[in-house]
């Protein structure tokens, strides 16, 4: 028994620290298995298709961030977006994937409470429509802090 832990213990040291998931496997190994490359696609394509839209249709965009009360409107959504498109392809093609992550998760943290403010709304409707608009949001950053987790740990463990 001695002689296997120590045998791991040298494999271990030769290799470096190595960050391992629950199923046994590297977070490396986690990142290329064909699951994980589906669902970061399918995350990355959705959320670069909201910023090409949000940049298609930027004047309204800006008119609806300015009638909520958002900072610099018509220099805050084309940049925001901007970010938000940035983040999601490398996302999508796990591609510089904590900076990349990092602009999706701030995107998020940043827009959410200031476009979906159902604390701040008298009509029931309009209140449960923005509150489903911050939960939906709210997963979504979720999302993204779990890949910026991701991604550091493969940075740690090369």
């Amino acid at each position: 028994m001695h002689s296997l832990l120590q045998q791991q213990r040298e494999r271990e040291s030769d290799s470096g620290p190595r960050s391992r998931n629950e199923s046994g496997g590297t977070n490396r190994q986690l990142a290329e298995t064909t699951l994980f490359r589906l669902g970061r696609f399918i995350y990355g394509a959705i959320l670069a298709f909201m910023a090409a839209d949000n940049l298609r249709n930027l004047e309204g965009r800006v008119q609806y961030a300015e009638a909520k009360g958002a900072p610099a409107p018509s220099f805050s959504v084309p940049a925001i977006s901007g970010g938000l498109l940035f983040g999601s392809a490398g996302v999508a093609l796990w591609r510089a994937p904590v900076a990349s992550a990092a602009a999706v998760a701030g995107f998020f943290a940043g827009v959410t409470p200031v476009m979906h403010d159902f604390w701040n709304i008298d009509d029931p409707e309009e209140q449960q429509q923005e509150f489903i608009g911050f939960a939906k949001n709210t997963a979504l950053l979720g999302a993204a802090l779990t890949f910026l987790q991701l991604g550091r740990s493969q940075q740690s463990e090369r």
